[in-house]
């Protein structure tokens, strides 16, 4: 089992690491799924639903909360925290 401490590094290094090269900033990654997410619920609803860079970030944590109730792993943990991370640098960009 990992430590506070050992999350919060494994999860910097994939926030901060290889994953930006694969896949860009997730700034700017959570900005395009808001962008789809939003077109897609205002299309479905029939009302203009707005979601942000934060609500993707807000929303991929409770897929990692929705994980750990049905199997516990490390790794649900560690996705989570980076998650918050990216959520804080989507607020910062603001």
């Amino acid at each position: 089992m990992n430590t506070a401490t050992e999350t919060l590094r494994i999860a910097a290094e994939a926030v901060c690491g290889d994953r930006n090269q694969s896949y860009g900033c997730p700034t700017d990654g959570f900005r395009t799924q808001a962008e789809m997410f939003s077109s897609y619920l205002s299309r479905t609803n029939g009302a203009n639903v707005l979601v942000t860079p934060s609500d993707i970030a807000a929303l991929m944590i409770l897929v990692k909360i929705a994980r750990q109730a049905h199997r516990p792993k490390a790794d649900n943990w560690i996705d989570a925290a980076g998650y918050a991370a990216c959520g804080a640098q989507c607020d910062a960009a603001k």
